[in-house]
């Protein structure tokens, strides 16, 4: 699937939206994966490989303010996932991944006990 600027555009801005409809946490809930220095993280390439970038369509890498790798992505199935993961072990921390389909959409979640 080929998308122009403005498909990658509304693409990204509906992941970040489903996104946000699909996290069910109370908006209390903060995530902290490490207070480690930065200098220990794995390097960002490592951590796009540990994700599997190579079967999303987008993808968008940040670092959460828990100190989180935390990725918005479209899958090639045309499903969106947000995850986080801890920066200097590469454990999956949160996972929220949004299928849609036509008739429902489909959610699958799960998290460690680095939510607090």
């Amino acid at each position: 699937m080929k998308l122009g600027a403005f498909g990658m555009a509304w693409v990204l801005a509906w992941g970040g939206a489903t996104a946000g409809l699909a996290q069910a946490s109370a908006p209390a809930e903060k995530i902290i994966c490490t207070q480690a220095p930065r200098s220990g993280w794995l390097p960002e390439a490592r951590i796009r490989a540990i994700f599997g970038e190579q079967n999303y369509t987008v993808v968008k890498l940040k670092v959460s303010r828990g100190n989180c790798y935390e990725f918005y992505a479209v899958h090639r199935d045309g499903s969106v996932v947000e995850a986080y993961y801890q920066p200097v072990t590469g454990e999956v921390v949160r996972y929220n991944r949004v299928t849609i389909k036509e008739a429902a959409p489909a959610y699958e979640r799960f998290s460690t006990s680095a939510v607090r």
